[in-house]
């Protein structure tokens, strides 16, 4: 049974201890988006800490991170007022010509940071933003080699921002795919068969994006999913992954949002 208790108290405290700033905002963040009560004990912790005078902190995607933190934990962070609106304006300003998000505006598009824009502060998620996602995905989709977390986000982001794309079998395709990328284990690797086999990253990530979508789900393949994150775990609750902490948030909002899903319909 994977220890879900254990791993909130480990993410909690990962978020009070000295790692990067952006990296304690992905911990709080993800464990609120899981439903886990996020307040007393992030007194210390500015949304502030690595933000530039211009609104920005490193680039794209540490900003939407810092600004869903501050959504996430309005009572428990020091911030001015005007904090979050001129970070979404310089989210809006960074926006490439075609209307998406790479790390900064001089920076290609990309759909992992398109996605996670979406996903975090839906607000920004307009109709050309949108398109451009669908279309840069169903390229991918189509090509020989594609990864599974680039499915998975896309699918959180469409159903964070409350769309659907304008190719209505897209979603549904999407799902498919990445089901038939489950490996034989019951976890999931940038690829199917990938070298590197099942890893907790990307099979925490591809829960994340399959669950968005429930009613598209096989109920056998999240149960799968789930055990494998179960085999996998650290005695401490964490997953082994590079970013221990980072990751292992990925992998417990996936987990949890997993666990959410079978309840629902009584497995």
């Amino acid at each position: 049974m994977l220890k879900i208790i254990d791993s909130s108290a480990c993410l909690f405290n990962a978020a009070r201890s000295n790692i990067e700033p952006h990296r304690r905002f992905r911990c709080v963040v993800c464990l609120a988006k899981a439903g886990e009560f996020v307040g007393p004990g992030l007194e210390f912790l500015h949304s502030s800490q690595g933000r530039h005078a211009d609104g920005g902190w490193a680039d794209v995607e540490e900003t939407a991170w810092a600004v869903a933190f501050h959504d996430a934990a309005p009572s428990w962070v020091s911030s001015t007022p005007s904090m979050r609106s001129e970070s979404i304006n310089w989210l809006v300003s960074e926006r490439t010509a075609m209307g998406a998000w790479g790390r900064n505006s001089r920076d290609r598009p990309r759909i992992p940071v398109t996605a996670w824009v979406f996903t975090l502060l839906p607000e920004l998620a307009d109709e050309r933003s949108v398109l451009w996602l669908e279309t840069e995905w169903r390229k991918d989709l189509s090509a020989e080699v594609k990864l599974t977390y680039k499915g998975a986000l896309t699918l959180k982001a469409f159903a964070s921002a409350d769309c659907k794309p304008k190719d209505l079998d897209l979603i549904p395709a999407t799902v498919k795919y990445l089901l038939d990328e489950q490996n034989e284990d019951g976890g999931f690797g940038p690829w199917k068969d990938h070298p590197i086999g099942s890893e907790p990253w990307s099979t925490g990530t591809a829960l994340i994006g399959l669950t968005a979508w429930p009613e598209l789900l096989k109920p056998e393949a999240v149960e799968r999913a789930l055990a494998w994150l179960a085999r996998v775990q650290l005695p401490n609750g964490l997953w082994p992954c590079h970013y221990i902490e980072e990751g292992s948030a990925y992998c417990y909002w996936g987990a949890v949002e997993a666990m959410k899903y079978l309840k629902r319909i009584g497995r």
